[in-house]
């Protein structure tokens, strides 16, 4: 086997940029070629314990470096901004373009020059606990931003930080126990990139909690959220790719705003049978691809009544996360079969896939609807772990297909 020595500059420069800075500098000692290749890294990390002459040797080292382009720290609630303040100085200094700060939950400020000269694209933070932005400070260059458990002073707190992001076009959050905002608003014009979660913990917490998004530019959209009450969605008219998983009462309050989306992966768990599924006039004239878990009690109605409002819908896949409660058999006991045929079905459906079939006598019903109706399905698959598995499949191969193309397939 070729040693690692063997390899080219680049690999070996992108695995050093993947280890702490000090086992980083201990590479110069293996060889000639190793001797100056660890200076030629602009990745630095630190990882330690406590603030000590560790640290303070890391601080000294940065500021001899004449570029950093990333720096990674991981530290203990025991530090305070007065020690981190100075290393962030001296690397926004020197070009500083990504910085990831990880801590527990302490008090925790940035240097002025950190929202004012700097060139950071990137910022991620978590478990820190922010104080307020200052006044008359922007983040002119930041576009990619993660806020994973960090706590806030307050609503307004959250408002104020996305406002001086002017050009921010991903946003990454987690939120926790520890992040203490009720209502999250996310209200960023340039947008193009968001990913929500909000599942740590075990109940949902008292009063009116939850997000409102308002991202015009917004092409990629993902949340997974268990916990919250309130969920508003609002201009959304580039949305391309959606995938949402929530508990929610009032699907209607979101799902028309994922109207332009061509892909979209859609768990919604409801406790009662909603008035209404998608607001009046909804069309989901774009999407191609539906996912759809099958946890709902009211998982057909939904998606009765998207197939309606999809008329160009290509790929069509029901499954059950495994995590999940089910009780979706009961909720087939309501379902009556509809005397039309949507026109994705009888135009354009060309994939089928269900997972977890158990061959179920309203599964059945479903099932027989759509393979009959499907005239210009390709490819039908389904994959079941039942006992009896084997009558299960014989059933659905016998079953009329609306395709002479369809080809059938077990698993």
């Amino acid at each position: 086997m070729a040693s690692i020595s063997d390899f080219p500059d680049e690999l070996l420069l992108n695995i050093l940029s993947s280890l702490p800075s000090k086992d980083v500098v201990a590479t110069s000692v293996l060889s000639k070629r190793w001797r100056s290749l660890w200076t030629e890294v602009k990745t630095f990390r630190y990882d330690g314990e406590s603030i000590g002459r560790t640290y303070w040797k890391f601080v000294l080292f940065i500021s001899k470096r004449s570029s950093v382009e990333t720096m990674q720290l991981k530290l203990n609630p025991h530090c305070t901004h007065r020690d981190i303040i100075p290393l962030i100085n001296i690397a926004v200094a020197r070009s500083l373009r990504e910085l990831r700060i990880e801590m527990i939950c302490e008090s925790f400020e940035l240097p002025k020059s950190f929202y004012m000269f700097s060139q950071l694209e990137t910022v991620i933070l978590e478990k820190v606990s922010l104080k307020d932005v200052p006044r008359d400070v922007r983040w002119i260059c930041l576009k990619r931003l993660h806020l994973l458990s960090v706590k806030f002073t307050g609503d307004e707190s959250v408002k104020k930080l996305l406002s001086i992001c002017p050009i921010l076009e991903e946003l990454v959050v987690k939120r926790s126990s520890l992040t203490n905002v009720m209502i999250f608003t996310i209200d960023v014009p340039l947008l193009r990139i968001l990913s929500i979660d909000n599942t740590s913990g075990k109940s949902r917490p008292e009063g009116v909690h939850g997000f409102v998004i308002n991202a015009p530019s917004l092409r990629c959209f993902s949340i997974r959220d268990s916990f919250s009450n309130y969920l508003q969605f609002e201009n959304m008219p580039q949305l391309v790719k959606a995938r949402v998983n929530v508990v929610c009462d009032e699907p209607d309050k979101f799902l028309g705003s994922l109207a332009s989306t061509h892909y979209l992966s859609l768990c919604s768990v409801t406790s009662e049978t909603p008035d209404s599924y998608l607001p009046t006039g909804t069309s989901f004239v774009y999407l191609d691809h539906l996912e759809l878990c099958l946890c709902s009690t009211e998982w057909w109605n939904l998606l009765t009544c998207i197939l309606d409002d999809a008329p160009k819908l290509r790929v069509l896949k029901l499954k059950l996360y495994r995590k999940h409660s089910v009780r979706y058999n009961e909720a087939m006991d309501q379902w009556n079969q509809p005397d039309y045929v949507p026109m994705c079905l009888s135009s354009y459906l060309e994939i089928f896939e269900w997972r977890q079939y158990n061959g179920e006598e309203q599964e059945t019903k479903v099932a027989k609807y759509i393979l009959a109706n499907a005239s210009r399905l390709k490819k039908a698959t389904f994959y079941s772990e039942s006992g009896e598995k084997h009558g299960i499949l014989k059933e659905l191969e016998y079953m009329a297909r609306g395709s002479k193309t369809c080809k059938l397939v077990f698993d």
